[in-house]
């Protein structure tokens, strides 16, 4: 189970996920209704928390339903501190039946979306234009702005002001820290939203005094939905690769899709399927077009697939199952899970992931690499 998490993440990247409209700009959110009608319930009861952690995996939806819930409290005011809730929780009023939808035609949504509202703030990694990357780290500079920004009047009376920390994991030691200091006493009326994909890097401490929603993948058909909305219509078994290989994140899905990780898993299965005969022909061509200048995303596609391949072989070996996603049921990648114990494939894939990480970071020759992986598998 380590193992296929690690090969997951290893599709992870800290681009802009392409295809899908930014956070703050999207309308829908699907399979997150019963974390969005438990915080109306805690909104309309006034008992919604001044700080909350939106955890689980990448590009599910978690930074969408964040804009989501700062556009709904920034369209109305915060609810009358003499009009607490004496007995249980009220039910969420007529506005709360379709969620946090707020009309996009009005000027909070255009507001929000535009980036201009001005009691919404928005932290993130900042982006580095030398380098064309995000930062990898959220320093103390960018949080210390939550402090003034927090003690402003809102722009409208006894409403809400929004902070909205995006990948708050990555904020370092310092940040954390300053962020801290904002928990243990906030300003009335506010909401700290810190939008965390690996929510074991947070401080303990900040973790107490906020409230955890635990994000779970999205299901088959809601990922499915998503993929239809962005214009992808795909055939049942590369549905099924892509919800496998994402772990029902949509966001990473695109981003395999436009980056031509089907056509590169095509052809890695394609070679694979002459195991334990291997194809060396065969094997040589893909090393020479995988190392043609101009063809780096195609061997980046196959340093990220090879580790992910044996990752859902051990999977399913320690569970005594069979593979799950169809586009495995190839008669190679069939006879070599059956025939190796788990074992062999702990140390294949450890093996792989080892050499192309070596690799990689001597910026070794792309075609003997290519060359290693195959005579890993091959040994």
């Amino acid at each position: 189970e380590e193992q296929e998490e690690e090969g997951a993440q290893a599709l992870l990247s800290d681009e802009p996920q392409s295809g899908l409209k930014p956070p703050r700009e999207s309308i829908h959110s699907f399979g997150h209704e019963a974390i969005e009608q438990a915080l109306i319930q805690k909104i309309a009861a006034d008992r919604m928390p001044h700080g909350l952690i939106l955890s689980g995996p990448k590009g599910i939806g978690k930074a969408t339903l964040a804009f989501r819930l700062a556009r709904y409290l920034l369209s109305q005011t915060a609810a009358d501190p003499n009009q607490n809730a004496l007995f249980d929780t009220p039910p969420a009023d007529e506005s709360a039946i379709n969620g946090f939808d707020i009309d996009p035609n009005s000027p909070v949504f255009r507001q929000v979306a535009s980036g201009g509202h001005a009691d919404l703030l928005t932290i993130g990694p900042e982006y580095d234009s030398t380098k064309d990357v995000f930062k990898s780290s959220i320093s103390v500079d960018e949080v210390r702005k939550v402090i003034p920004f927090l003690r402003m009047t809102a722009s409208k009376s006894d409403g809400w002001r929004v902070v909205i920390v995006d990948d708050a994991d990555k904020m370092n030691r310092n940040a954390q820290n300053a962020i801290l200091k904002i928990l243990e006493e906030p300003p009335a009326n506010t909401a700290l939203l810190l939008v965390c994909h690996r929510i074991g890097l947070m401080l303990p401490t900040i973790r107490s005094r906020t409230q955890t929603l635990n994000f779970k993948p999205l299901s088959k058909e809601n990922f499915e939905k998503l993929l239809i909305m962005q214009g992808y219509q795909t055939e049942q078994a590369q549905l099924d690769t892509l919800y496998t290989l994402s772990e029902g994140s949509v966001g990473q899905a695109l981003q395999f899709i436009e980056k031509g990780g089907l056509d590169t898993l095509a052809e890695v299965l394609s070679v694979m399927e002459g195991w334990p005969n291997f194809s060396w022909l065969d094997i040589h061509k893909l090393s020479d077009n995988y190392a043609r200048s101009g063809n780096d995303q195609s061997y980046k596609n196959f340093s990220m697939l090879m580790p992910w391949i044996f990752a859902q072989m051990i999977n399913a070996k320690a569970r005594g199952q069979n593979l799950q996603a169809d586009v495995l049921q190839t008669q190679g990648i069939q006879t070599l899970h059956r025939q190796s114990s788990l074992e062999t494939l702990l140390k294949i894939c450890e093996n792989l992931k080892s050499h192309i990480e070596r690799a990689d970071a001597a910026n070794l020759d792309k075609r003997q690499t290519v060359l290693g992986a195959f005579s890993i598998i091959a040994a």
